[in-house]
């Protein structure tokens, strides 16, 4: 009986292992390369503008609450679950509704919450590295877009005299895939087309030759490409990423 006993222990210890093993495999497929935004969204962005309630309830950018609300449907590409009120209030909406996992450890396109006495604010990770942590931000009647930055350790990060409340956690990102300004090549043999808007059916304002450089100012997903927005020749617009490398 002992002997059985240790075999059905074993049994069920490798089918617990193996489901352990089998949803690691299926959460990383899940996860999705995060791209960091350094720049204001376009007006032509649905995620912040025709498809976002704070901007049809006429609280659009600037507006701290709007941005990130925006930001999480972006990354997420489904609409956030999140508190349409003031920022001061998303962290406790969020644990109350157990919508998202919130903690205080800083994490790629986590939603960093802050109160103050005008109604809180709410910044997003964009980018950790070197011990530091850059966020992306609007403010309410300020600018529409800004990004700040903050050490790691800092307890309260980057805002004297706020209450850090902690981050929300909207989704699980594998990766950054550029960084402010990375610095691109064409790979494409026929050159690669720039777009007005990031979408194949955009229109066509001209073509970067082979082995230009570009710097990338902005990165998005859509068409099921990642596109950068850069210049070339004066002219500004978005370039499929696939059809770049790395300069080295």
């Amino acid at each position: 009986m002992r002997i059985k006993t240790k075999a059905a222990v074993f049994i069920l210890t490798a089918a617990i292992m193996l489901s352990v093993c089998v949803t690691g495999v299926v959460s990383h497929k899940e996860d999705r390369s995060f791209i960091p935004r350094f720049t204001q969204p376009d007006y032509s962005n649905s995620f912040y503008y025709d498809d976002n309630i704070f901007y049809t309830s006429g609280f659009g950018i600037p507006n701290c609450t709007a941005y990130a609300w925006g930001r999480a449907y972006e990354l997420c590409k489904s609409k956030p679950k999140l508190c349409t009120g003031n920022a001061g209030e998303w962290f406790d909406y969020n644990k109350s509704t157990g919508a998202y996992p919130y903690g205080t450890v800083p994490r790629l396109g986590a939603i960093a919450c802050f109160d103050n006495a005008d109604g809180g604010h709410v910044a997003v990770v964009e980018n950790i590295s070197d011990g530091m942590i850059t966020f992306s931000n609007s403010a309410y009647m300020g600018s529409g877009f800004y990004l700040t930055t903050a050490k790691i350790r800092d307890k309260n990060p980057g805002q004297n005299g706020w209450e850090f409340q902690g981050y929300i956690y909207p989704g699980e990102f594998s990766r950054v895939e550029l960084n402010l300004n990375s610095r691109r090549r064409i790979n494409s043999d026929s050159g690669l087309n720039l777009r007005m808007y990031p979408s194949v059916n955009s229109l066509r304002l001209t073509a970067i030759p082979e082995k230009t450089e570009i710097f990338v100012t902005e990165a998005v997903e859509n068409d099921g490409f990642f596109w950068a927005k850069t210049t070339y020749d004066g002219i500004s617009g978005y370039c499929a990423l696939d059809y770049t490398g790395n300069v080295l």
